[in-house]
């Protein structure tokens, strides 16, 4: 019986389609990790404002692990990427580039960072990997000195800590910063009619309102009966939230 041996271009196909499924699955679990974090940080506000201190710092200690698992994630996200798009070069342009080896130093690499994340996404790498070096055998790219091999690592470490800057940075702007204790005076406050207590913040923002003309901070820390610095923090909260404009 002939065995017939399935072409390479297929075989890179293969991968790609493997390594593209293995991306959506973290871009799942990258959205499931917002989620929940977004779900402690408003537990973690709610305790600051009651100024339940204990509480605020579970929270924030428990966004905080979640963040870092978020970064390990979409740093591997984004590895599996540029892995995706070399592969789909190969597979394009195989006749004159036919080098995997850089790919199968990423995938390596990304495995070590995501098994003990997601073990799923990180047992399906391990099977790709076997498999791209399969490949590697095919092509003749296991006769590489051991320069090239060093230069192929250098640049799979390069991808990886290039995904890793990116991922940092979007990290930033995905998750909102957890503020301090003091910084969230949202204590309750009589109105200075007595009626009833609203909130500091927002008495200050109905202050600046009917004041815009002639605003003080010391004018309206006395008459809402707090501290200077409660106002001066409130304010620019409130700027920061786009409530006022502090000129």
């Amino acid at each position: 019986m002939v065995l017939h041996q399935q072409p390479l271009k297929e075989k890179i196909a293969h991968a790609i389609f493997r390594l593209s499924t293995q991306q959506s699955k973290l871009e799942h679990t990258s959205a499931r990790l917002r989620q929940r974090d977004q779900e402690l940080f408003q537990r973690c506000i709610g305790a600051q404002v009651s100024k339940d201190s204990a509480h605020a710092k579970i929270c924030a200690n428990e966004c905080a692990e979640i963040r870092k698992i978020a970064k390990i994630v979409l740093a591997s996200q984004l590895s599996l990427e540029r892995a995706v798009l070399r592969l789909q070069t190969v597979e394009e342009f195989g006749d004159v580039l036919v080098q995997i080896a850089p790919v199968i130093d990423v995938v390596k690499e990304t495995k070590s960072q995501i098994a003990g994340v997601v073990p799923e996404v990180g047992n399906e790498l391990e099977e790709v990997n076997s498999m791209l070096s399969d490949m590697s055998l095919e092509t003749g790219e296991s006769e590489d000195t051991s320069f090239e091999t060093i230069v192929n690592n250098d640049e799979a470490r390069k991808v990886l800590d290039e995904s890793s800057a990116i991922a940092e940075e979007k990290i930033k702007e995905q998750f909102p910063k957890i503020p301090e204790m003091d910084q969230i005076p949202n204590k309750l406050i009589l109105v200075p009619d007595g009626a009833e207590e609203i909130p500091l913040e927002e008495a200050i923002f109905s202050y600046v309102r009917d004041h815009s003309c002639e605003f003080s901070l010391s004018d309206c820390a006395s008459s809402l009966g707090v501290s200077d610095d409660d106002v001066r923090k409130t304010m620019v909260r409130l700027r920061d939230e786009g409530k006022i404009r502090l000129d």
